[in-house]
């Protein structure tokens, strides 16, 4: 494994000694609180403060549009006949995702292609469709002029593309992908817990392959088993995905970069591979936080609405909590409103396992469902440690018939550790999603 840290940024505070400890996580639209008054406990902060960016995400979408990385710019690659799709990330992935399109197709237009030739695809993954409410925020009214398809890895139209060179991944493509002759990419670069990092290929895998790609893509040995943020250049998961774009030959990119506090800080556009490496290093160089040591107990949020939307997303801030523990007897406090709540497959596997180890070896067994997944990923943590919920998305009676534990309030979460666990040190991370641990030393 393969890992690069860049780090600019030290804990926000590590507070020790008889002071009252308060802490606060991002949930919702809203925050969760807690004091702790225990003089003997350290309590680390991973919230660095940040800079605020000078150019607004307009600006910077524009420069990087400009000046592309590998590739002309847009409009001079572009004939007017030519059939384009553009690949948008769906409702659980924040970012300037209407700004993107409309720079976007305004140089397309500009070029000569007109509205018709174009398409906009959800790259859904294996996630729900958008609502048309969240549609619109998604694409800021381009969907009442231009035509969308939202992907559905499961609608059985997916075109075979041929199997990757490594591990010999079959790539099943959305249709309306596979018709055009120029496709190009939107997304977000953010740490990511199992591809390393986001953006760039993913539009493409997992974006808009079908089920059956995601079911070898997504299940071991290809996905990594422990968490993989920042495991990037030989990590198979990212290597395939690559692969699979290649194949269906993405044209040109458009990616931004995401700081800790979800500030848009880069953006970068051209080549698949070279200006999403770019885009990589600007991620790493602003995401980065160096941790002195490891925690016994970690809280943690994946940064609030709308990556708390369900437990599926959540679970994101627990792979980097498992990063943080010492991996013994450790206790993870995820608090994430989860207002849709988790899927069924994942309750399914959760209630008839008689351990967390069964769910992991089943996994091993079965691989990727849509929801299996994630019952693997919780199970990962459960052998770890334990999970307190504080989350609107289950009832106490539900959090426990899928083996964790719950609180209304994180109050009530760090009072049930105190009164049983008595932990050395608390690791707080408030926006777990955007950042890339560097862990200085591991006593």
């Amino acid at each position: 494994m393969i890992i690069k840290c860049y780090s600019q940024h030290r804990a926000k505070n590590i507070l020790k000694g008889d002071i009252m400890k308060h802490i606060s996580i991002p949930y919702g639209t809203g925050y969760q609180e807690a004091e702790l008054d225990d003089t003997k406990v350290e309590v680390e902060i991973l919230d660095p403060e940040v800079k605020s960016v000078k150019k607004t995400p307009d600006e910077l979408i524009e420069m990087a549009l400009d000046h592309p990385i590998g590739t002309k710019r847009l409009e001079e690659m572009v004939v007017p006949d030519d059939k384009i799709t553009i690949m948008v990330d769906d409702q659980t992935r924040p970012g300037p995702h209407a700004n993107m399109c409309q720079a976007l197709i305004k140089r397309l237009n500009t070029a000569g292609v007109p509205d018709k030739n174009i398409t906009f695809v959800i790259a859904t993954g294996s996630h729900g469709a958008p609502t048309n409410e969240q549609l619109h925020t998604i694409l800021g009214g381009l969907e009442e002029r231009i035509r969308v398809h939202i992907h559905d890895c499961q609608d059985g139209t997916h075109v075979y593309m041929g199997n990757t060179p490594t591990m010999d991944v079959p790539i099943y493509l959305d249709r309306f992908v596979a018709e055009s002759n120029f496709i190009v990419t939107t997304g977000l670069i953010a740490p990511h817990h199992v591809a390393g990092f986001s953006g760039g290929r993913k539009s493409i895998v997992p974006g808009v392959v079908s089920l059956d790609t995601l079911k070898k893509h997504h299940s071991l040995p290809i996905r990594p088993y422990e968490p993989a943020i920042n495991y990037f250049e030989e990590n198979p998961f990212h290597k395939i995905a690559l692969e699979a774009a290649r194949m269906v030959q993405v044209r040109f990119i458009l990616n931004v970069v995401q700081d800790i506090h979800k500030q848009i800080t880069e953006a970068v556009a051209g080549d698949l591979e070279e200006a999403h490496m770019k885009g990589v290093d600007f991620c790493r160089k602003a995401n980065t936080v160096d941790v002195h040591g490891l925690a016994d107990a970690v809280i943690s949020s994946p940064g609030g609405a709308p990556r708390d939307i369900d437990l599926w997303q959540s679970q994101k801030a627990l792979s980097v909590s498992e990063l943080l523990c010492t991996g013994k007897n450790c206790t993870f406090i995820l608090c994430a409103k989860a207002e849709k709540g988790i899927p069924q497959l994942f309750v399914d596997w959760m209630t008839q396992a008689s351990c967390p180890q069964d769910v992991v070896e089943r996994f091993r067994k079965e691989g990727f469902g849509i929801g299996s997944n994630k019952a693997f990923m919780y199970a990962r943590a459960l052998i770890k440690g334990r999970i307190i919920l504080v989350s609107e998305g289950l009832t106490e009676e539900q959090a426990h018939s899928v083996m964790m534990d719950w609180a209304p309030d994180l109050q009530t979460a760090v009072n049930m550790v105190m009164e049983k666990e008595k932990p050395k040190k608390i690791m707080v991370v408030p926006r777990a999603v955007n950042i890339i641990p560097n862990i200085l030393n591991r006593s």
